[in-house]
């Protein structure tokens, strides 16, 4: 069992607008929510990630941060799409991009982000992709073992497609490219 699925075509969606933003000129790294469910079976407890999310962000080559507009953007975004519907999915973390054609790993500014309000919640999930690289990485905010508090973890992860069409969704074969992100081991 794995603790992240990850629906097929969130995966390769939020990788897309990574790889848009990187094409830019200047390139920019790019930041959303990621929207998903807690879940557990035999005990075990994992995140489904079923859709994403994004507003108006403030970004440059080296950093991504949401605008006050572009939280309230995502925010309308979501009820515009879900309602007030207690069965849909809820924020379970972030995604966000390091354009620089490299292995990506977490700056401060990223880390003192997730280990903020409100994002700081175990078991949330942080996706760190670098599209020129095609790395796509997933992370978990876990207890630490030996003291208070909790940790942000790589985990392993597996994209996933529903056996049932969700909603008017095209098959999956009309909406990949030829090429795909890499799930990073």
């Amino acid at each position: 069992m794995y603790p992240v699925y990850v629906y097929r075509r969130t995966c390769k969606q939020i990788f897309d607008f990574c790889l848009q933003e990187a094409k830019r000129k200047p390139p920019r790294e790019a930041l959303g929510v990621i929207l998903g469910f807690r879940r557990s079976w035999q005990g075990e407890n994992y995140i489904r990630v079923t859709d994403w999310a994004t507003g108006r962000v403030e970004a440059s080559i080296a950093y991504a941060r949401f605008t006050p507009e572009g939280i309230l953007e995502y925010r309308l975004a979501l009820h515009d799409r879900y309602g007030a519907n207690p069965h849909t999915p809820r924020v379970v973390g972030l995604w966000h991009s390091h354009p620089f054609g490299g292995d990506p790993h977490f700056s401060s500014t990223d880390l003192r982000t997730f280990f903020n309000t409100p994002f700081c919640a175990e078991g949330n999930v942080f996706f760190l992709i670098d599209p020129l690289s095609r790395i796509f990485k997933v992370y978990m905010l876990r207890p630490r073992l030996e003291e208070p508090g909790l940790q942000l973890e790589r985990v392993d992860w597996c994209t996933y497609q529903p056996s049932v069409p969700l909603g008017d969704a095209p098959p999956i074969e009309d909406q990949l490219h030829d090429e795909e992100p890499v799930e990073d081991e």
